[in-house]
């Protein structure tokens, strides 16, 4: 590639990060305005439509973007870029039908599903998020082709294209529609429909890019390409197996859904509208809870290509000391975020839902045990793509099998019991996302044997630990001199502060870590890190 100069794996997700922290800012700005102003039913209705949303956008094209990603990092490898966009034809060609099947099942059978998830309140918001899975399944080709090629930007540009169209349309509208008429129905489908809107901009600017970087390839190469069919036979390959790993949570997710819901109402004896408040006060919680590992999310997705295509070179040193940085970043990025909701859970929520404070206080220690599940959460889609990119496909499959069990075993019992009720639900995750990573990290370990794999974890662990502690006597002690949210502000900063003192005097960051950073020697020696010989 002549006219871009390609990432490493770690700049690639430093890219995807400041992307995904400009999306997660952007979704603060959507999300916890929206809590305030439709609360805990109107949340419901709308974490109903989403959950529907995501299991058919997974199934669409969860294993595609990976293939494509793999594929055109090979061939790419190989000195073949005009098979990169044969690959790209194919795959939207793929993309386009599939997500149009899935647009068209959630918009004519909305009412049917609502029903079903045991929520007819989310009918309309199922129908206004539709149009939503059809443009992200085009978009994501447009992704894996440029991610396949270590190229993050579009990805990352496309992504605040979405969120800034979600923003804009989705609460202005969802605000307009509550102020005017008051209907919570029809307030969550605006506010949902702002989804749909942004994953139109997106598409549009990812159609522009990839065009534009198209007509710049060769039109042959040095080395014969694969034919159309042949190519649709390696994407189905590589895809197929992923689709269904990844299915696999989503779709316990998706029952999951349907499940506290029904357990709710049928097991512990709420009416619709109370289990509603209480499911719209978990996804409080869950909101927050889902910011740390959108970021690992990006390492994930760069992780891939690194990974393959050393392993297509016979380079099995530099396939497993990325894993092995891919597992300390993850230990390094993830430990203090879950020290921090867990010490901070009530303080946090009472700060951004004031116009919500018996939703926000139902929510405080759901997101105090989703805290313990942070870590767990981030290792599963990275532990999966490092398997993926290692060849072996189908251990993802069996171990989210396994967390699926667990998941619906532990909600379906903790859930409907009347002296649980909603808190049953993270302790779910927990065991979930816990037993999901384990598996994945030991079939690392023994496949690869890559360093660092375990003892990166230790430092990071005890520096939490310590920050996590100070931080919630910082904040009691400021929340009585100037009030809990200038006292969580305070907190949080001097945490952040606290934790990169003691990751430094610790020396948990190495200097192979370093490196990978843009302008990482430079980094490494202002912090007076050493390459150990």
């Amino acid at each position: 590639m002549t006219d871009n100069k390609k990432q490493n794996f770690l700049q690639g997700a430093l890219i995807l990060s400041a992307a995904t922290l400009v999306v997660k800012i952007i979704g603060a700005l959507y999300k916890i305005p929206l809590g305030n102003v439709i609360g805990e039913q109107g949340m419901a209705n709308f974490g109903t439509a989403y959950v529907i949303y995501s299991t058919l956008f997974v199934i669409a094209t969860a294993g595609l973007p990976v293939a494509i990603s793999k594929m055109v990092s090979e061939a790419e490898t190989r000195g073949c870029p005009n098979e990169s966009r044969r690959i790209l034809r194919v795959a939207l060609t793929t993309f386009m039908a599939i997500s149009a099947a899935g647009t068209a099942f959630m918009f004519f059978g909305a009412r049917r599903l609502a029903v079903f998830m045991s929520n007819p309140d989310a009918y309309a918001a199922i129908m206004a998020i539709s149009p939503a899975v059809f443009f992200v399944g085009y978009m994501s080709a447009f992704r894996g082709y440029h991610q396949g090629q270590s190229n993050m930007i579009p990805s990352a540009v496309s992504q605040v294209f979405e969120a800034g169209g979600k923003l804009i349309i989705g609460l202005g509208l969802s605000y307009y529609v509550y102020t005017t008429t008051g209907n919570l129905i029809w307030s969550a489908a605006a506010a949902i429909g702002g989804v749909s809107f942004g994953t139109v901009l997106g598409a549009i600017y990812m159609t522009v890019t990839g065009g534009k970087r198209l007509r710049y390839l060769p039109q042959s190469d040095a080395v014969a390409t694969r034919k159309p069919g042949a190519i649709f036979k390696e994407l189905m390959r590589i895809s197929i197996p992923i689709t269904i790993s990844a299915s696999v949570l989503t779709l316990t997710n998706f029952i999951d859904d349907k499940l506290i819901m029904q357990r709710l109402q049928e097991a512990a004896g709420y009416t619709l509208e109370g289990a509603q408040v209480l499911k719209g006060a978990y996804s409080y919680a869950q909101n927050l809870f889902n910011l740390p590992s959108a970021f690992i999310l990006t390492l994930a997705v760069s992780v891939i290509p690194a990974i393959a295509s050393a392993m297509k070179r016979g380079d099995k040193l530099t396939a497993q000391k990325t894993i092995g940085t891919a597992a300390s970043v993850t230990a390094l990025l993830t430990l203090p975020a879950a020290a921090g909701l867990m010490a901070l859970s009530k303080p946090i929520l009472l700060m951004l839902y004031p116009a919500r404070r018996e939703g926000a206080l139902t929510a405080a220690p759901l997101l105090f045990t989703l805290g313990i599940a942070v870590t767990f959460v981030c290792l599963v889609p990275l532990t999966n793509s490092m398997l993926q990119a290692l060849g072996h496909t189908g251990i993802p499959l069996i171990s989210m099998s396994v967390g699926a069990v667990v998941k619906i075993t532990c909600n379906y019992i903790l859930v409907g019991n009347p002296e649980i009720n909603i808190s049953g639900a993270p302790v779910g995750t927990v065991a979930c996302y816990s037993v999901i990573a384990l598996i994945n990290i030991l079939a690392i370990f023994v496949i690869a044997k890559p360093p660092r794999l375990f003892s990166c974890f230790f430092k990071p662990l005890t520096a939490a630990a310590a920050m996590g502690i100070s931080v919630y006597w910082i904040q009691v002690a400021l929340a009585e001199i100037m009030g809990n949210s200038l006292a969580t502000i305070c907190a949080i900063a001097v945490g952040g502060t606290l934790y990169i003192v003691l990751i430094l005097a610790m020396k948990a960051l190495s200097y192979e870590d370093v490196l990978l950073l843009p302008k990482g020697e430079t980094i490494a020696r202002k912090l007076k890190i050493i390459e150990k010989m």
